[in-house]
């Protein structure tokens, strides 16, 4: 249905404008807009948005996203959810409707996200809240945002805790692309590391070695080892390959397990750097998710057990439920935190001094944000780290296989000159 964008008369006769109405036709609009008791003074179809109704061959059209077809919603659904909460909380502030501001959002839209928002659409025209609305998508709106957006809409500010759920899921989507940035060119030195080793051993060796060994009979220890290797890969390379992705899907299946993700999270805490990343992270987004909540007004217990949701790591997640049981049991906050002995000495004594002065979530905030520089910081130093490792070992790989190579070559070569 077209959009349309009204101006109105004020009791002093000035004009009040950013007002917009769903209807057919320009009377059609004019004759809701007169139901209500709204005198308009001018109406007029809104520019640069064109409807465009749902493909049928498309899954999407008849409501919920089939779990298929989430896939084609992860690579830029986050983005997306950000976008959308940011611009709901523009147009409410401007005074624009529910049903019209989603609207607005839908046509803006493509894909499997423009059909979600059309199922949140129609559960808001048959009455529902917003927050119902947004948590039959819990794949595209997480339980921070959800919880945030039904406390706005029973306390009257769901304008601010918009705006409030975009900037914490922008600045989390901040830090996760910082450290996958930071981990980008270790990963791709690796796997170019592992494409030239394969490639050298299959292709190049095969033919030298062939060469070699028809010239001499007993070959040099180095290479033998590089032939053995190469024909390995040669016989075996496709029951190798076959047998990784097996091993990474039984993997994946067996982290579904509880005690299986928790005893590969209390590995992960055992090794030096990557401990102080993991726990500086996941006490970043801690902070996070419970200042958000706090300053949107929920309740302390109930924000440390949505933020339980948000952390990463399980082993941290049963301390922060640990927390959240001693402080609903009535204990004090600073000696719950405490009491785990795996938070950081400053985030402890940021529970404690807010709860003494009033001032948490804005101590949350804070200190969150010196996490975040700290994790940045950290990526950083792992990956100045990890890229001479990296090259040295690419370098060792190929001047072995040169110097496999080599030697018979060598000795050929003296064996023809001494006779």
């Amino acid at each position: 249905m077209p959009i349309y964008e009204y101006h109105t008369k004020t009791v002093a006769g000035k004009k009040k404008t950013v007002n917009t109405i769903v209807a057919d036709t320009p009377r059609d609009a004019r004759d809701k807009l007169r139901s209500q008791g709204i005198a308009v003074e001018s109406i007029a179809p809104l520019t640069g948005l064109v409807s465009k109704p749902p493909l049928k061959s498309d899954p999407q059209s008849s409501g919920i996203v089939p779990w298929w077809y989430r896939f084609r919603l992860q690579p830029s659904m986050n983005g997306q959810a950000s976008w959308f909460t940011r611009e709901m909380a523009t147009l409410l502030r401007v005074g624009t409707p529910m049903v019209d501001a989603i609207d607005l959002t839908i046509l803006q839209s493509t894909g499997g996200f423009r059909h979600v928002l059309q199922d949140i659409r129609e559960q808001i025209a048959s009455g529902h809240s917003l927050g119902t609305a947004i948590r039959r998508h819990p794949h595209v709106f997480d339980s921070v945002l959800c919880e945030m957006v039904t406390v706005g809409e029973q306390s009257g500010a769901l304008q601010a805790v918009l705006k409030q759920g975009a900037e914490f899921r922008e600045r989390r989507e901040k830090l996760k692309d910082r450290v996958l940035s930071a981990m980008l060119y270790p990963s791709l030195v690796l796997l170019l590391s592992v494409v030239v080793s394969v490639f050298l051993m299959t292709v190049v060796t095969p033919t030298l070695l062939n060469s070699l060994q028809e010239l001499q009979k007993e070959l040099p220890l180095p290479t033998q080892i590089l032939k053995a290797v190469s024909d390995f890969l040669i016989g075996w390379g496709i029951h190798l390959v076959v047998g990784l992705l097996v091993g990474l899907v039984v993997s994946m299946l067996a982290l579904q397990r509880p005690d299986v993700r928790r005893w590969r999270d209390r590995l992960l805490l055992r090794i030096p750097i990557l401990k102080t990343l993991i726990v500086k992270q996941n006490c970043s987004r801690l902070c996070m998710v419970t200042g958000t909540l706090l300053r949107s007004g929920v309740e302390l217990v109930r924000a440390l057990e949505i933020a339980q949701g948000a952390i990463a790591n399980s082993v941290m997640s049963d301390v922060v439920e640990q927390t959240r049981k001693r402080l609903a049991s009535g204990a004090d906050l600073g000696t719950a935190v405490r009491a785990n002995g795996v938070f950081p000495l400053a985030l402890v004594q940021v529970f404690t001094l807010g709860q003494n002065t009033g001032e948490l979530e804005d101590l949350l905030f804070q200190i969150a944000e010196d996490y975040d520089h700290q994790v940045g910081m950290l990526a950083d130093r792992l990956t100045t780290i990890l890229e001479p490792i990296l090259i040295v070992g690419l370098s060792v790989i190929v001047g072995f296989i040169l110097l496999a190579t080599l030697l018979p070559i060598l000795e050929t070569g003296n064996a023809l000159s001494d006779s």
